[in-house]
């Protein structure tokens, strides 16, 4: 449609949209959210008449008329209800009269037989037909709607609304006769839809043709083997509608027997395109038997591996299992090559060949569509571990991978960054926490890891809990560092052994990265993804956007090389975000080389040295480095042993920088009085919760005077670095 015309939009005079013509009312209407349409039809009367959607007209069931004058056989649902005739006058004619309800009234709508639209503004078609409101629906959203396009709407989104409630989809879906989509995926942890919602979504609204939602199921065990015959036909109802797109399937409970069916049925409904990931955490009974079964369904029925999600976290898998997941996933990949490259043949020699066949025995062209893989908190050791890492391939789409607290070894973290430099265009995200494979497995990981010879996608890397140490951490640095991974953004090594060298070894990762020099490859990163998140200009710089080092021991016996050599990085690098050194240990004399680097760094904005050892003085050399940072948005000190003499000058520095949202200072020795005082003043800036006892000082503790004398002088190497 064109634009409006341009007398009147360089006029400066504001024009309604009643008063534009079609085409430019189309058009305007084109670049408004559905919640803008809604308060502009609230403007006027016109607007109103434009943008009114179709009465919705319900004919009763004849059977429920008994000629009563409390029946009617005509239910209409208007925007404008006229008014109703009084009790007292007779209706027109013989006929009972229409009864008009609120929209919102949709008692009577299940009766209906016969539905059907009347009426509606010009403009009713274009505003209402395809509503998409999704990461936005709320209850008053979706309120709102039924009372305006209900009677117009045929398409509607409110995927990712993790506010809207499934009462309300329900009653908006009953109240909309011409609904032909409703896409209601990832709502929230209470966004699942049992098989009954569903049942009760198409009985509502017959129009339906394509319902995209979450889907939860419980096996019951075989204890009670009619309930758990039902409970198993209920997903093979759901996964076989044709009009069914579930996004996500739940499995609750269930056995090795149920998970046969189960991925059978999802096999099929995967290739079909109707189901895209499969969750069966949580289950104990699962185990070997339950993967085996994935592994073989996959094959059989889906020609290759059609799942895109497959988690099986908690589930008791052991190597077997993990083989067998890995074996599917590899001869997937291999038949998709295959087939590709019978295909090129083919266009290159320009001569009839026969069809490829699939080694599945499915006449289609086989299928490797797995992008997230989750298989934690199971017991994996390395055969299994190996086996998944020699599965990854270009012909493997994934983007995460998960074998956290498994017990992934040396030749599990070799096999697996072999495999992250194969698929380095698509992984994105690997979590190895929790495994416990030490300095022997980082050098294993990082040394495959710089086989790779193109730019990787990989932006998230979790090694937590891991017993990594200062030879590990070298390794990691020298192979991260390298061209490929620029792309890198977290890196989690917390509550490993890395030491002072450790994390001296790790400065590195944070020296200024060219955006020139950093590869383009990729497409941006989603949030499902694990992707950053840019700072307020929209602009950063290539390098790590996080940092997680806590519980590391980097400032033991009081040595500082570790923490200098990182805070030295960090004064000139402009991409770090969050930095953790939570529990290292950390004295005063480290909060001064923090606070150092506080005065050049302008682009940190959350900093945790909290469980340390920073005392007072710590407290004042931050307080002083922060009181001109204007980019620090929150800081936590808990557990510093801060007193009220600390407190005081963490209040100057709410007082004097604004730019500073939030200051934990829960767990530290401050006295009620202190607390009170921080709450009425700043309020939720903050955090002083849950207090120690405060420390017993004589009056007159020389030492104490004299190091308040020191302070209150303002003496410290911060104030020399300002002086500089």
């Amino acid at each position: 449609a064109p634009p409006p015309p341009r007398e009147l939009t360089e006029s400066g005079a504001g024009v309604f949209l009643a008063d534009l013509d079609a085409s430019a009312a189309i058009h305007v209407l084109s670049h408004l959210s559905p919640v803008e349409r809604a308060r502009v039809a609230a403007v006027r009367r016109s607007e109103r008449a434009a943008l009114k959607s179709p009465d919705i007209v319900v004919e009763d069931d004849p059977a429920l008329v008994t000629g009563s004058a409390d029946y009617y056989d005509g239910v209409v649902y208007g925007s404008s209800p006229p008014a109703m005739n009084s009790p007292s006058s007779p209706p027109s004619s013989s006929r009972p009269a229409p009864r008009r309800e609120p929209r919102w009234s949709s008692g009577r709508l299940s009766m209906g037989t016969a539905t059907h639209v009347e009426g509606g503004g010009h403009l009713a078609d274009a505003a209402w037909r395809e509503i998409d409101l999704r990461g936005a629906a709320t209850a008053n959203s979706l309120c709102t709607l039924r009372g305006v396009a209900c009677g117009a709407v045929r398409l509607l989104d409110v995927t990712g609304s993790r506010l809207a409630k499934r009462g309300d989809i329900l009653d908006l879906a009953r109240e909309s006769p011409q609904l032909r989509e409703l896409r209601c995926g990832s709502l929230g942890d209470n966004g699942k839809w049992s098989v009954r919602d569903v049942d009760a979504v198409f009985e509502a609204c017959p129009s339906l043709t394509l319902f995209e939602c979450d889907v939860g199921v419980k096996i019951d065990s075989r204890g009670d083997e009619e309930r758990y015959e039902e409970s198993l036909g209920e997903v093979r109802y759901v996964l076989g509608d044709r009009r069914m797109r579930v996004r996500r399937l739940k499995i609750h409970s269930g056995c090795v027997d149920s998970a046969h069916v189960v991925f059978e049925c999802a096999a099929r409904a995967a290739r079909a395109g109707r189901l895209r990931s499969v969750d069966a955490s949580w289950s104990l009974k699962l185990g070997c038997g339950a993967a085996r079964g994935c592994a073989a369904m996959m094959e059989k029925h889906g020609g290759g591996f059609p799942l895109r999600r497959l988690a099986m976290r908690k589930a008791n898998i052991k190597d077997p299992g993990a083989m067998s997941l890995a074996g599917a996933i590899r001869r997937a990949a291999e038949a998709v090559a295959a087939e590709e490259k019978e295909s090129r043949r083919k266009e290159w020699s320009g001569r009839y060949a026969a069809e490829y066949e699939s080694p599945h025995g499915d006449v289609r062209d086989p299928v490797c569509e797995l992008r997230w893989l989750d298989l934690g908190s199971n017991h994996i050791n390395d055969p299994g571990a190996a086996a998944l890492g020699d599965a990854l391939g270009p012909k493997v789409p994934i983007t995460r991978l998960n074998l956290r607290d498994n017990q992934v070894g040396v030749l599990g973290c070799r096999s697996i960054g072999y495999g992250v430099a194969r698929c380095g265009a698509t992984l994105r995200r690997l979590d190895l926490a929790h495994s416990g494979f030490g300095c022997q497995g980082a050098v294993a990981l990082a040394t495959a890891l710089a086989t790779a010879h193109s730019p990787c996608a990989l932006r998230v890397l979790q090694l937590g809990f891991n017993s990594i140490g200062a030879v590990g951490a070298e390794a990691l640095a020298a192979a991260l560092t390298s061209g490929s991974f620029r792309r890198l953004e977290h890196l989690d090594l917390a509550c490993n052994v890395l030491g002072p060298d450790g994390v001296a070894a790790l400065a590195t990762l944070l020296e200024p990265i060219d955006s020139d020099d950093s590869d383009e490859s990729g497409d941006a990163t989603s949030a499902d993804d694990g992707g950053s998140t840019l700072s307020d200009d929209g602009k950063r710089g290539a390098g790590l956007y996080s940092l997680d080092l806590a519980v590391n021991n980097a400032g033991g016996d009081g040595e500082r090389g570790g923490i200098r050599a990182l805070m030295k990085a960090l004064e000139t690098n402009t991409s770090l975000r969050m930095l953790n050194l939570r529990g290292n240990d950390l004295t005063p004399e480290h909060a001064g080389d923090v606070a150092e680097m506080l005065c050049e760094n302008v682009t940190l904005t959350q900093l945790n040295v909290g469980y340390n050892k920073i005392y007072n003085e710590g407290a004042w050399e931050l307080a002083e480095a922060l009181s001109e940072n204007p980019s620090l948005l929150g800081l936590d000190i808990q557990r510093n042993e801060i007193s009220d003499d600390g407190a005081e000058w963490i209040r100057g520095l709410l007082a004097a920088n604004s730019t500073i949202e939030e200051v934990d200072m829960r767990s530290n020795q401050l006295s009620p009085e202190v607390v009170e005082s921080f709450g009425k003043s700043f309020g939720e800036r903050v955090n002083a919760r849950w207090q120690q006892e405060p420390p017993k000082v004589e009056k007159n503790d020389e030492n104490m005077a004299a190091r308040r004398t020191m302070v209150g002088e303002g003496g410290g190497r911060v104030a020399a670095k300002k002086a500089e």
